[in-house]
């Protein structure tokens, strides 16, 4: 670890790091200003010690180099990409499970079948990317996406609506809703591998 490198105070695991801007610009090999301007956009979550001084948590750091397909460096830890799967049908989220069960060790797959209760785990766990299905019954794929983009701390969720019922104008709704894609049911793995870019995304070669 850089000496530059904090340990989170008050915290009894001591598992969270914290960065400073250098730290980060020594760690990904940038100039300090480019990380700045990360934080200034709001792409890397930061805050501000009493003393005014940035800092990031290795965790907010993790977060942004997947979601912007970038390599992992070791001392963060695991680069695992964390993916929320939303459908009302169970049948169909263990069918998913089943999918992304060779792929473990790439991604960490939570489900849930409301869409009301996604929204909450989106703004609690954070994760790298979401997928829905847009035909849900308590709201449905389409407006969890417009609520997930109006809110400005979670730009960096990448989020992909999926349907039984694919047409070019379901894509373009998804798509104006804030999706990056929308897939065809039954989901196929790979293309949603394909649109996080998990082999860059987790490479071990610098």
């Amino acid at each position: 670890m850089g000496s530059g490198l904090m340990q989170q105070e008050g915290s009894t695991a001591m598992t969270d790091q914290l960065y400073t801007t250098h730290d980060i610009s020594r760690l990904l090999q940038v100039d300090p200003s480019t990380v700045s301007k990360w934080i200034d956009r709001g792409i890397l979550m930061a805050f501000r010690t009493p003393g005014g001084h940035r800092r990031v948590r290795s965790a907010d750091l993790r977060t942004f180099l997947i979601t912007h397909q970038m390599p992992v460096p070791e001392e963060l830890g695991s680069g695992t990409v964390r993916l929320l799967a939303v459908d009302d049908e169970r049948p169909v989220l263990d069918a998913i499970k089943r999918a992304f069960k060779p792929f473990a060790a790439q991604v960490e797959l939570q489900t849930t079948t409301s869409g009301v209760e996604a929204l909450l785990l989106v703004s609690e766990q954070k994760p790298h990317g979401m997928i829905i299905d847009l035909n849900m019954p308590d709201i449905d794929g389409l407006e969890v996406c417009r609520r997930i983009r109006a809110r400005k701390q979670m730009e960096g969720v990448r989020l992909i609506t999926m349907t039984s019922a694919h047409t070019p104008e379901v894509v373009e709704q998804s798509k104006q809703a804030g999706a990056l894609a929308c897939l065809a049911k039954p989901l196929d793995v790979q293309q949603v591998l394909e649109l996080f870019r998990v082999p860059l995304a987790l490479s071990a070669k610098r």
